[in-house]
């Protein structure tokens, strides 16, 4: 073995040295917990007794069988696609505004990141209160404006609990895609908005014919991003509505705490998880790919 040779293989071991903390944490945090809800979702798991029977696929045969999967799913759907879309419309118009000259653009800058800088429990604490019906400020502003006359159980309501949730989330989200947003438009040039000008582009055209197209890799990452955070939200609907009312706001994750923690169907929630982590792999890997493909053309 050459004296080069041999001082490749001593990077390589001293590169794995320097990894094995990370792979260690990794293992004990992800991949093993990852394996165990597997294995345990393929298994007869009740909290409430010591024998777990493998029972092969009937979790899974019972789960895609029910109609409460379906309704969870549909309702994840639902919140996901609102939230999602509302964050980037929202969060795109607010980046176009802070890369505007406008007065106090640094200090406007600075302080949009404070709603997604508290936490999601606070958050939702902050507006449990807000959305009180009784005390809370969001009827009295609406009745002191005239929009409605009387007050509105907002958390309470079938009609309404899921779009105050999505409120919530939105509130949170959008200055974080704002701020990523905003970074990639400092790295487009100016040259190409001043030759717009020159020819004669409204703000319009120079939205759709330069900016867009430009943010297209961070607007798939940003998106896919969004989508995984708001397809696991949990904190959100468990502490504003727990799911009701009559399971109007029963997401997947909502489902999956009931299952395995108040039915005590450990096996039955670890198959919902399963069956959600293999939805979110594979809309990843589609809409990564779906994008790519966009880009090439």
């Amino acid at each position: 073995m050459t004296q080069h040779a041999k001082f490749n293989v001593r990077q390589f071991g001293f590169l794995l040295f320097l990894m094995l903390p990370a792979v260690i944490l990794l293992a004990v945090t992800i991949i093993g917990p990852l394996l165990n809800a597997i294995s345990v979702s393929f298994q007869d798991y009740s909290l409430l007794s010591s024998e777990h029977k493998w029972n092969n696929f009937q979790n899974y045969i019972d789960i895609l069988k029910s109609e409460d999967f379906y309704h969870s799913f549909g309702i994840t759907l639902t919140y996901v696609f609102f939230a999602v879309g509302l964050d980037l419309l929202l969060g795109l118009g607010m980046a176009l505004l802070l890369n505007q000259q406008i007065k106090f653009r640094t200090f406007f800058r600075s302080i949009v990141m404070i709603p997604w800088a508290i936490p999601t429990i606070v958050t939702a604490l902050i507006f449990l209160w807000i959305y009180q019906p009784d005390f809370g400020v969001l009827n009295y502003a609406l009745k002191s404006i005239g929009l409605i006359e009387n007050n509105i159980t907002w958390l309470s309501s079938f009609d309404f609990a899921l779009g105050a949730i999505i409120a919530v989330a939105v509130f949170r989200q959008t200055p974080l895609v704002a701020v990523m947003l905003l970074a990639g438009m400092q790295n487009i040039s100016r040259s190409l908005y001043e030759a717009a000008k020159i020819d004669g582009s409204g703000p319009f055209r120079i939205l759709t014919s330069i900016t867009i197209p430009l943010l297209k890799p961070v607007i798939t990452s940003v998106t896919l991003m969004m989508i995984v955070q708001n397809f696991q939200m949990f904190t959100l609907f468990y502490t504003l509505t727990g799911g009701g009312p009559a399971d109007a706001t029963k997401s997947l994750a909502i489902l999956t705490y009931e299952v395995a923690f108040e039915r005590y169907d450990l096996g039955k929630g670890s198959a919902i998880g399963v069956i959600w982590l293999i939805v979110l792999l594979s809309f990843s890997v589609l809409f990564t790919r779906l994008m790519n493909r966009e880009s090439h053309r």
